[in-house]
């Protein structure tokens, strides 16, 4: 590899704005080429490079990721920087995968070692944006009646201890990979003022550069989540119409309840519990702000 510290590889992590990084670097795509970073997103990943579920035996990746090594490697030949953008490395939106426990994303490390094995990289930079893990598992809940697999909220949480979610617990193990030299974090709540920033630092754009900017409002890129409106509504919406998937009722739901100010999301956490969790969130950022090998993209 020509430069092995060039290749940057954002995790996500889910419901923390990630579509609207991705269409962010996919609408620049050509713009980060000429300056030197070679991006490769969704688009590519669930495409024709079809990179595999990272549960496989590493035979099984190796097999199956050879076209997304071939492309990686010829950039990498070139001189290019590389820009990786794919939330499901990390896991999928839904506990156990989402979080166990206490612990977020438990097989985190697991794939990034064998995704990094696969590629042959070392020394790569991973980055993420980080959440309020109590907003985080609501947003996760909305997201699975989006997905047509309505469920009870305490059903969906079932196993897990909220208030012990901590992302220094995840970034440790994932500075604990081999082929981890470091990790950017940025706030998903400071990501709307600071998108254009956190993309033009993961691409290493020289200072001024110019980037497109899709609109940070449009529910295409931010993929909105039901109001409670909706949720509470999708029984009837269901029963109304028997041969409509759960999947149809629910965007039907929300056609007709749109998240809105008034119509919020839905709030299962008291307001108790939401203090504890934004307190601990808080208190959890400023103590990675000091940790060595990470660097924090906003305030």
């Amino acid at each position: 590899m020509v430069n092995p510290k060039a290749v940057i590889v954002h995790v996500g992590a889910h419901k923390t704005a990630s579509t609207h990084l991705q269409k962010l670097c996919l609408a620049n795509r050509d713009a980060l080429a000429a300056q030197g970073c070679a991006y490769f997103g969704p688009d590519r990943l669930r495409g024709d490079l079809r990179m595999p579920a990272l549960e496989r035996t590493p035979r099984a990746i190796a097999r199956k990721i050879a076209p997304f090594h071939a492309a990686l490697q010829a950039e990498l030949a070139a001189g290019q920087r590389v820009l990786i953008s794919n939330e499901n490395i990390l896991g999928a939106p839904r506990p156990p995968v989402l979080a166990d426990g206490g612990v977020l994303y438990p097989r985190a490390a697991l794939n990034i070692d064998a995704l990094l094995t696969a590629l042959d990289l070392r020394d790569v930079t991973l980055c993420l944006a980080l959440r309020d893990p109590l907003d985080l598992l609501v947003s996760a809940w909305g997201h699975q009646h989006m997905a047509g697999r309505p469920m009870p909220f305490e059903a969906f949480c079932d196993g897990l201890d909220p208030m012990a979610l901590r992302w220094s617990e995840l970034v440790a193990r994932l500075l604990g990979c081999a082929g981890v030299a470091q990790i950017w974090l940025w706030r998903y709540d400071a990501y709307r003022d600071h998108a254009l920033g956190i993309v033009a630092h993961l691409a290493g754009l020289a200072e001024g550069a110019v980037l497109n900017n899709p609109p940070v409002a449009s529910s295409s890129n931010y993929l909105t989540g039901p109001s409670a409106r909706a949720i509470a509504a999708l029984p009837k919406i269901m029963a109304t119409h028997p041969d409509a998937t759960a999947k149809d009722a629910m965007r039907k739901a929300m056609r007709r309840f749109p998240k809105s100010a008034d119509l919020p999301g839905p709030l299962p956490f008291d307001a108790g519990q939401r203090a504890e969790g934004a307190a601990c969130y808080a208190q959890d950022w400023a103590a990675l702000q000091g940790w060595a090998s990470v660097a924090c993209l906003s305030p």
